[in-house]
């Protein structure tokens, strides 16, 4: 018996550099999509009309931060269900799968890895020597760790504990390329990866991502929060204002209305030493306390020195439902006080 093929189709969009893939099993024609972009929904829909794919699964690696998914989209014209790893904490999802979980695919199985590091809650999924591995393992790279709550040591587990340990001919298809690259291996991964390959030790690889200083990604405040809800019921109008710097900050602060808050989220010894006049001072890490009392404004703008830290609380408070959050994750402090503003001690 002749045993059915299963298909990849290999999708992209442009404006993000995302990778979708379309998983179909060709007997049943029954199928899955990962990682789709709600810009190319239209040419998504078309190809699995056309080809007469029963939609069982939108998969999602984890909660993007350079585009939003169409899953939520996809799952209410077609009635496939939203896969996500457990460790997501997405609630608006079907199946939050756990780690070694699978879901059925046709003949195929789709099986669910935890890979934490890029964010909190990636996961990757193997079907049938193939690996969708999302932003955690790239070609000849690997995801970023400074937002998102990511970790650097966490990553290096995630790819060599649990990635590298699969065959060596196992192919990878990331979420992204920037180079025109389709595909990879796990040996040539092992071997070729600049990051991580040849066994680098972890140490190196965590100082080696300390240190990158990036950019953050343009459409996070905007990607982020609308990917927690699916990419649906979400008002997009909160998040157009993704290049919010310390500039807008001031015009906003001029006549700021007493249903808003301004919150600096350094710690208490930069707070000291000149914050925004009016401020609230709560640091990265203590914003779970104070949930209730920011539900109570109407608009939040947070602050840090560069824009990371303030990023990492608004992504932690949108887990936690506030969608009102403005975040200022392109500049920060040292920005306001340069411009001359005024500063309180």
């Amino acid at each position: 018996m002749t045993t059915p093929r299963l298909t990849v189709k290999q999708l992209f969009d442009r404006e993000s550099c995302t990778y979708t893939y379309l998983l179909i099993d060709s007997e049943t024609r029954e199928g899955a999509i990962i990682d789709a972009v709600l810009e190319t929904f239209d040419r998504d829909m078309q190809i699995i009309n056309e080809l007469g794919v029963e939609l069982l699964y939108a998969i999602e690696t984890h909660a993007h931060a350079d585009h939003i998914t169409s899953a939520g989209k996809i799952r209410e014209m077609t009635g496939a269900r939203l896969v996500y790893g457990e460790s997501s904490g997405i609630e608006a999802i079907d199946i939050p799968l756990k780690d070694g979980a699978s879901i059925t695919l046709g003949h195929y199985q789709v099986m669910a890895i935890s890979t934490p590091g890029h964010t909190n809650g990636c996961t990757s999924y193997f079907c049938d020597g193939m690996l969708f591995s999302g932003d955690t393992l790239l070609i000849r790279g690997c995801g970023r760790t400074d937002f998102q709550f990511g970790d650097p040591g966490m990553l290096y587990d995630s790819i060599t504990q649990k990635l590298f340990v699969l065959s060596d001919d196992t192919i990878v298809y990331p979420a992204h390329d920037y180079n025109g690259r389709t595909a990879s291996t796990i040996g040539e991964e092992k071997a070729w990866n600049p990051r991580l390959g040849g066994n680098r030790p972890r140490q190196e690889f965590v100082d080696l991502m300390n240190n990158l200083n990036l950019d953050m990604p343009k459409r996070i405040n905007e990607a982020v929060p609308a990917n927690m809800s699916v990419g649906i019921n979400f008002d997009p109008n909160r998040y157009l204002l993704r290049d919010f710097d310390m500039n807008d900050l001031h015009q906003a602060w001029q006549s700021l209305p007493a249903n808003a808050l301004v919150m600096d989220n350094r710690t208490p010894e930069e707070f000291a030493r000149g914050h925004v006049p009016g401020s609230r001072n709560i640091p990265m890490g203590t914003e779970n306390a104070h949930v209730d009392e920011l539900k109570q404004y109407d608009q939040v703008y947070l602050y840090c020195r560069s824009g990371r830290r303030a990023q990492t609380s608004t992504t932690n408070l949108n887990f936690q439902g506030l969608n009102h959050i403005i975040c200022i994750s392109h500049s920060g402090m040292p920005d306001w006080e340069k411009a001359g503003y005024p500063v309180e001690t």
